[in-house]
């Protein structure tokens, strides 16, 4: 936010946002700091920081796609002076940006206070399945060059064969065909008018490497379809909190099914629902990322917290 704040940053190589960060460090002196998206924030900050305060222990977490938009090279590029990665992605590939520290697994989180739907509890839905595709939320709004290039995109293929050999299942898809992407309270207005959602991914596909989608559509009580290479099915059990698909003929398949058993349906959305929200909450998750921190036994992980656990070291 401090970088967005003047237009002054793109010029200066985000100068004030440094001596922001360090004054507020210098101020606080706080025990621990977290960066989420912060590659505005230099290495040599953090250097910085890290030089007036030994004992000072520094966490990055990452929702993004380890091998897409460059976020191994930024892992590697501050490993060292990150004291552990969180990353919604158990690849073991994810190693490689190891530096006398760790990085882990963790579950795309929920959040009452915003995915609080409970889409399962409603009579009746317009539609049957939503899935919305976005270009970024820089600009909320899709990219000329992104539309172009869509004949090429695995998700628009796997959408255009559902529209291309649907008889009667209701979609309500957004960021597709000149569909403008919907937000905040429009994108609630429009989910909850179906009751199945697909989780397509962008490729190439990680173990247990999921978008947000995840939190958004089943934390507010959506059935989702979630592609069996995720190997997803190791914490949302198979046909009873999540259903999988092979590929675009089988996706279709198991969508007519549950359209026509919508009892079921709505049935496996509670038991998603129930599931991320009992055990994926920002406050459990965070209290993983604190227990990583301090060096607790993978076993003692492994009993608190019931996602599969991967860590590696």
């Amino acid at each position: 936010d401090i970088s967005r704040s003047s237009i002054f940053n793109k010029f200066n190589n985000n100068k004030n946002v440094q001596e922001t960060l360090l004054e507020v460090n210098k101020n606080y002196n706080p025990d621990l700091i977290v960066l989420g998206h912060a590659d505005r924030i230099h290495n040599e900050t953090l250097e910085i920081i890290k030089g007036n305060n030994r004992n000072i222990k520094i966490i990055e977490w990452s929702v993004d796609n380890y091998f897409l938009d460059n976020t191994e090279n930024k892992l590697i590029s501050r490993s060292k002076f990150i004291d552990g990665f969180f990353i919604t992605t158990a690849d073991p590939k994810i190693r490689s940006c190891i530096n006398k520290n760790f990085i882990s697994f963790f579950p795309n989180i929920v959040d009452l206070s915003i995915e609080r739907l409970k889409i399962f509890n409603a009579n009746n839905h317009d539609n049957d399945v939503f899935f919305a595709l976005s270009h970024g939320v820089g600009t909320g709004k899709l990219r000329k060059k992104n539309t172009m290039l869509e004949d090429k995109n695995p998700r628009i293929k796997i959408l255009d064969y559902l529209i291309a050999n649907n008889t009667d299942i209701r979609f309500k898809f957004y960021g597709y065909k000149n569909i403008q992407p919907v937000w905040a309270s429009k994108f609630e207005e429009e989910i909850q008018s179906c009751y199945m959602g697909l989780c397509l991914q962008r490729k190439p596909q990680l173990k247990f490497s999921l978008s947000d989608r995840i939190s958004q559509y089943a934390g507010n009580g959506l059935m989702i379809f979630i592609e069996n290479e995720t190997q997803f099915y190791e914490f949302l059990k198979k046909d009873k909190e999540a259903v999988y698909f092979g590929d675009e003929t089988d996706l279709l398949e198991k969508i007519k099914y549950y359209k026509e058993n919508k009892t079921l349906a709505l049935e496996i959305a509670s038991n998603g629902y129930n599931k991320l929200h009992n055990h994926c909450s920002e406050t459990i998750v965070t209290n993983y990322f604190l227990d990583c921190l301090r060096g607790e036994r993978e076993s003692f992980l492994k009993g608190k917290y019931l996602w599969p656990i991967h860590i590696y070291k």
